[in-house]
């Protein structure tokens, strides 16, 4: 048995019926927020509204986006969410923000990934408003393409890439390197697994995260 199909066996020895055991169905209630918030970043975060809030100067709606995706996010902690309140309460933020998330979303690349981080970094020098972290940075992208982005939470996935034997060149500062082996051990999960077969990231990351 491969390390996928293990992860399968593992999850179902927890969930017999899988993806529609009452027991599953009961745990994906309490993170019934998903759904929202890719609804939320598919419309809040999409090019035009990007552009159009950087064209005309208006960021409040894209700023509040923002603040309400991370307010919902069951991937990052109160912790974070506090940071990122905090950071984005200094305003001069706000444009620096919304031009990083635009290039991070529709220019993805190890150079916009780059220039999303130093911006979230802008306030580091105010610990209660380092936003800088992995579960805030990965949840704009998760949730705006749940099929090709990935939520990065630190401990679980380091946990997840140990019992893999994936070697993700994780560093507590968000970078692309990371990033993306993180990105491709998902796709690899999804690949050879038979629950994972047909879902998004987000489901994927689910119930990889249950064998750990």
């Amino acid at each position: 048995m491969d390390a996928y199909a293990q992860i399968d066996h593992d999850f179902l020895l927890r969930f017999p019926l899988g993806l529609d055991d009452p027991a599953w169905l009961a745990l994906g209630k309490k993170h019934r927020s998903v759904n929202k918030v890719i609804e939320l970043a598919s419309t809040g975060l999409a090019q035009p509204v990007l552009q159009q809030a950087l064209a005309s100067d208006q960021l409040a709606g894209v700023i509040d986006t923002c603040r309400h995706m991370v307010s919902r996010c069951t991937t990052v902690s109160t912790f974070e969410r506090l940071a990122f309140r905090n950071y984005l309460a200094f305003s001069d933020v706000h444009r620096p923000l919304v031009q990083a998330l635009h290039d991070l979303l529709h220019q993805f690349g190890p150079d916009s990934f780059a220039r999303c981080v130093e911006v979230l970094q802008l306030c580091r020098y105010d610990k209660n408003a380092n936003a800088a972290k992995w579960p805030l940075l990965s949840c704009f992208l998760a949730y705006y393409d749940p099929q090709q982005h990935v939520c990065v939470k630190p401990t679980t996935v380091r946990q997840l890439a140990a019992r893999l034997g994936e070697d993700i060149a994780y560093q507590a500062l968000p970078n692309f390197t990371t990033y993306q082996r993180v990105q491709q051990m998902v796709q690899r999960f999804r690949a050879g697994s038979t629950l994972a077969a047909g879902q998004n990231n987000i489901i994927a990351q689910a119930i990889m995260y249950c064998a750990v």
